[in-house]
């Protein structure tokens, strides 16, 4: 059990027994000091009522509402980055379908999916059909689908070097998203790419020249 729930239970058992205590010598006591204990009484139990009780309850209802779901999402992450690290690919995968199926409207796990597939699998074929098949699961808002089409950018570019179906994503980037930063992004992305082809064109070459 949470220590912090533990501690919060025992002050308000103590509160109540003491409460009761009082509210025992009250009742024995003269009429005179029943109402000045019943006043004492109400103002302590009023001030305690706003230090604690109320922090507590907005608390909890914070936390039902809020933060269940991201310490969820951050028990999935961690969970996943520690099979990374252990070289169990798989049992990330696993960690990150999950995180997909509990919150679908959330990008990040498949684009981490994907990753783990390029990077680590050395599949960036799969990589593209986690990211495509993500794009096309429902409506996604501006950000949150031009994050995915450049994800799937960065494996077309990095690991497939498919430079023409990478500049066919951006371009579908920029009839999407029209007059927003993701155009503009999109638009200076083409002409890094056409510099990361040239290059990737002379070390082909050079690697060519030097086999014969």
């Amino acid at each position: 059990m949470n220590p912090q729930l533990v501690t919060r239970l025992c002050v308000v058992l103590l509160v109540i027994i003491l409460g009761l205590l009082v509210y025992r010598w009250i009742m024995q006591a003269s009429d005179g000091m029943k109402l000045v204990g019943f006043i004492l009484l109400g103002g302590i139990g009023g001030m305690l009522a706003v230090k604690y009780l109320l922090p507590w309850i907005g608390d909890a209802i914070g936390e039902g509402m809020y933060s269940s779901g991201e310490q969820i999402e951050q028990d999935g992450l961690m969970k996943a980055a520690a099979c990374i690290s252990q070289g169990d690919y798989a049992g990330a995968l696993d960690h990150y379908q999950k995180m997909m199926h509990e919150k679908p409207e959330d990008p990040f796990p498949a684009a981490e999916m994907a990753k783990v597939h390029a990077e680590r699998l050395h599949d960036p074929h799969t990589a593209i059909q986690v990211l495509t098949n993500h794009l096309q699961s429902r409506e996604w808002s501006v950000d949150d689908g031009a994050f995915l089409l450049f994800r799937v950018v960065e494996v077309q570019t990095n690991h497939l070097h498919d430079f023409t179906a990478a500049r066919s994503t951006l371009e579908r980037v920029i009839a999407s998203y029209p007059n927003t930063r993701h155009s503009a992004n999109a638009h200076h992305k083409i002409t890094e790419l056409e510099q990361v082809e040239f290059k990737f064109i002379q070390e082909q070459r050079a690697k060519a020249a030097q086999s014969i």
